[in-house]
């Protein structure tokens, strides 16, 4: 795990690297000071976070795929049983509908075919004017693959409708059983052709035309599994002009004495899967960054909140005698003994002792301790305890002290702020909730009229 863990790690440095991602760019400022503002509580640099960031994206990514790839192979080939055997037909008034099968034969063999379920009959009123325009369609139609109708090869197309549905079209062909009603043909033994009649009933509304048309229908090869997947959809045809005038459509069991079984071709959800896995790496993304902000924000306000309390402890320890030095090492040393909770101010505090030990001037860590906390309470503490060590320490005491009962007053109106946008933000789902109440209300209200 921690090898894997590893590589990503590499992949995500180098797409940082590729992408500059954590240099300096329009729209990254903000980011990149909060970034290093937060740094007080960790030794993330802005480059490590780009790299966890772009590593996290490309594990959920990697995940994704893996999933979607398990996906497609444990459904490309998954069927579910028709129940019964039995199609539910669309409605009157509905369009017929196909349906994607397979069909198991004997219990070994396997066809994939396309069923047309027939919508149940019912008589429309059509307009008499559209029949010429339905024949001139038809023609169109007709011939299906083959070029033209004097050299007929290939299934032709009988459509049920023309004109969108305006017109019903029945058919009768002569001689029988060369082409059946659905116009697949059937074997033609004949290698110069059997001439055929089409005789075409068109119904539109209160009107019937009868129109003929003459074509020429020559044998074809047909494959086994051509010859098999004719003979059980002229089986399922004849079910189903059988039965079309009830509500299902019973599938038949068997085919020349073999046995079938019908079956669903399941749904793959390879496509949602992956496409669930690209928006959950942009989401991830995204978060991460809002996380940062969410953080800095948190940071902010806690600073705002200690200040008080980091004034009273500064006054009183240098009322007790003790340097600024001296003063800022005790708090330190006493963070970092009974140190549970994260607090950013004393972690800068502990930063700055640091420094002061690693050679920064006494006058320099001030400042750059109230640069760091970024706020202006912070930054003018920090210049004032950097200005009192070059003229002395006189009067200091008195100076945090009035400024301690100060950020007390700040304290309170900080606080209300705060308490005023968790109020803000709980407006919502108050509304919601409200909304939930008065429908548990009202409905058994209505209910009982």
């Amino acid at each position: 795990m921690k090898n894997i863990k590893k590589v990503y790690e590499k992949l995500g440095e180098f797409l940082v690297d590729l992408l500059k991602a954590d240099q300096p760019g329009k729209g990254k400022q903000e980011l990149r000071e909060e970034l290093t503002a937060l740094r007080a509580g960790s030794n993330e640099t802005v480059r490590d976070y780009y790299i966890r960031k772009f590593s996290t994206v490309l594990m959920v990514l990697s995940a994704g795929i893996f999933l979607s790839g398990v996906c497609f192979l444990a459904y490309m080939e998954k069927t579910s049983n028709v129940e019964d055997q039995i199609l539910m037909r669309p409605g009157y008034g509905e369009e017929n509908r196909q349906e994607e099968l397979t069909v198991e034969v004997d219990g070994k063999e396997v066809q994939q075919l396309e069923i047309t379920v027939q919508a149940r009959t019912y008589t429309d009123q059509e307009m008499h004017e559209l029949t010429e325009k339905a024949i001139a369609e038809l023609e169109q139609i007709l011939p299906g693959k083959n070029e033209s109708l004097d050299e007929v090869r290939d299934d032709l197309v009988f459509p049920k409708t023309l004109m969108d549905g305006a017109v019903e079209v029945s058919y009768v062909t002569t001689p029988y059983g060369v082409v059946d009603e659905d116009g697949v043909l059937s074997d033609v033994e004949k290698e110069d052709g059997i001439l055929t009649e089409i005789q075409v009933t068109l119904t539109c509304g209160e009107t019937e035309t009868v129109h003929i048309i003459h074509a020429r229908v020559f044998p074809r090869i047909l494959t086994h599994e051509e010859q098999l997947q004719k003979e059980i959809r002229k089986a399922v045809e004849q079910k189903d002009a059988s039965g079309r005038y009830e509500d299902t459509l019973k599938l038949p069991e068997n085919v020349d004495g073999r046995a079938l079984i019908w079956q669903y071709q399941e749904e793959n959800p390879f496509t949602t899967v992956l496409a669930l896995a690209l928006i959950a790496a942009v989401l991830v993304y995204l978060e991460m960054d809002s996380r940062v902000h969410t953080r800095a924000e948190e940071r902010k306000n806690q600073l705002m909140l200690d200040y008080p309390d980091l004034m009273w402890k500064m006054t009183m320890l240098l009322g007790a005698g003790l340097t600024i030095k001296g003063t800022f090492t005790r708090m330190a040393k006493q963070y970092y003994k009974d140190r549970r909770k994260l607090r950013y101010v004393y972690e800068e505090v502990l930063y700055t002792c640091r420094e002061m030990e690693s050679g920064v001037s006494e006058a320099e860590a001030y400042e750059r301790f109230g640069r760091r906390c970024g706020l202006p309470e912070y930054i003018r503490l920090g210049s004032v305890l950097s200005q009192n060590l070059k003229k002395g320490t006189r009067g200091l005491t008195s100076l945090l002290e009035e400024e301690a009962v100060s950020s007390m007053t700040d304290r309170k109106n900080n606080a209300r702020k705060l308490g005023e946008r968790a109020g803000t933000k709980l407006l919502f789902p108050m509304i919601l909730m409200l909304g939930i109440v008065m429908v548990i209300l009202m409905v058994p209200a209505f209910l009982a009229f």
